[in-house]
């Protein structure tokens, strides 16, 4: 089924586009921003790898052949998404793990400060205070409402950039409230310190058009599972060509070396992506990343974005009008993103999230366990929106329906293991 033609300039078939998405018969699935469910293409990508290798032998010649190719191609598909040469990434299982890779390998020690602020995930903020704890580098943390202007919050992270910063550890995307941070004069501040700059591009790669050289940041990482649509388990991160020798990983596998032998003889390779790579990539998961990339790249980036920005802006427009409900997300149009977070009421947000999938089986989640938050993706539609502001609506004006779930209830079922 055709999504668009590219001889043309007429915007893709988003009905085509959604066709491609078996979860849009089941249910209205609004959390993306979590984990992505996969095109039907996907699926079968993985599938056809997997009996490949289970039939055939996942080391025969043939299928062994088919694997280092296989390899190459997720290489190629991960760097396309943010606008650089397979040479510039290390394939990785989780955007964590790059995070980790560059607070770990820069020799940061208790002389030196690292900028992050409130509005990070778990996997900045937990990394950033442990090596804190383990090394003595000072943690400042920059405090956002989520309700400045783009300008202001700029400001607060040049306020907090001094001489001490050696690193400003940042969401491109935040997931909690889904600020579209204000990279560009973050990255002009931090470089002016004599700073360096890593992005967690965990929300924003797959929902907008990334370019990492223009925008001037020296690490970044990201998974394929969230807005790129792919399977877990697969990922990508980049520094800057320049920068890969100042990076020490800290664990290391046969990518590390340029020759070895088993006499003690040893040649680093240093200044190669590859010496953050680890061993044994599951060919099931790059087939279906090389097709999840494969999937974005018909539709266009830019065109995905217009996209979820469409939807969102519905959302928060239907939102505005339902007294009781707070946006907690930014208003300010360049700060915005395809996740939207809010509160109804004097609601329990565990109990709004568990009430929202009984109703009409949107399925959003909780941030922070303050706010519900709803992504958008590019399978959803006006319908989709439509039909969880009616349940958001039912909640602000009449309440909780009969059985819902305890708050309680709800995060034994969804967030006790949240990932």
């Amino acid at each position: 089924m055709s999504i668009r033609d590219p001889s043309t300039s007429a915007p893709p078939d988003w009905a085509a586009f959604r066709a491609q998405f078996p979860v849009t018969e089941r249910c209205i699935y609004m959390n993306t921003g979590w984990s992505g469910p996969s095109a039907r293409q996907v699926v079968e990508a993985i599938q056809r790898r997997a009996e490949r290798e289970a039939y055939d032998g996942p080391t025969a010649p043939e299928v062994r052949h088919e694997k280092a190719l296989l390899v190459q191609q997720a290489r190629s598909a991960l760097a396309w998404l943010i606008g650089v040469g397979p040479e510039d990434i290390a394939l990785m299982y989780t955007t964590t793990e790059g995070i980790n890779a560059v607070l770990s390998g820069l020799g940061l020690g208790p002389n030196d400060e690292i900028v992050t602020c409130n509005l990070e995930h778990a996997s900045v903020i937990v990394p950033c205070y442990e090596l804190g704890r383990r090394t003595g580098v000072q943690v400042t943390v920059v405090r956002s409402s989520a309700q400045e202007s783009a300008e202001e919050l700029a400001r607060l992270f040049e306020d907090a950039i001094g001489p001490r910063t050696k690193l400003v550890v940042v969401s491109h995307i935040s997931y909690n409230h889904g600020t579209h941070l204000p990279v560009e004069p973050i990255v002009r501040a931090a470089h002016r310190a004599g700073a360096h700059v890593l992005l967690d591009g965990a929300q924003s790669v797959g929902q907008l058009p990334v370019d990492v050289r223009a925008l001037d940041v020296d690490f970044y990482s990201f998974p394929a599972h969230k807005f790129v649509l792919g399977p877990d388990g697969v990922g990508a991160f980049y520094i800057r060509q320049d920068l890969v020798e100042l990076v020490q990983p800290a664990a290391v596998a046969h990518g590390a070396a340029a020759s070895y032998d088993f006499e003690g003889g040893f040649t680093p390779q240093l200044a190669s992506m590859r010496k953050f790579e680890m061993t044994t990539h599951s060919g099931p998961l790059l087939a279906g990343t090389v097709e999840a990339v494969r999937l974005l790249q018909e539709v266009g980036l830019p065109a995905i974005n217009a996209r979820l920005r469409q939807l969102a802006n519905r959302l928060i427009r239907g939102l505005q009008g339902i007294p009781g409900v707070t946006i907690r997300s930014p208003l300010d149009v360049p700060l915005r993103s395809a996740l939207v977070t809010f509160t109804v009421a004097d609601q329990d947000p565990n109990q709004t999230c568990a009430a929202l999938w009984q109703l009409r089986r949107v399925a959003g989640r909780v941030v922070n366990d303050q706010r519900v938050r709803l992504s958008m993706a590019p399978f959803n539609n006006e319908a989709d929106v439509d039909a969880a502001l009616e349940a958001i609506d039912y909640l602000a004006t009449r309440g909780l329906p009969p059985g819902a779930m305890s708050a309680l209830q709800y995060k034994e079922l969804v967030l006790k293991d949240d990932d």
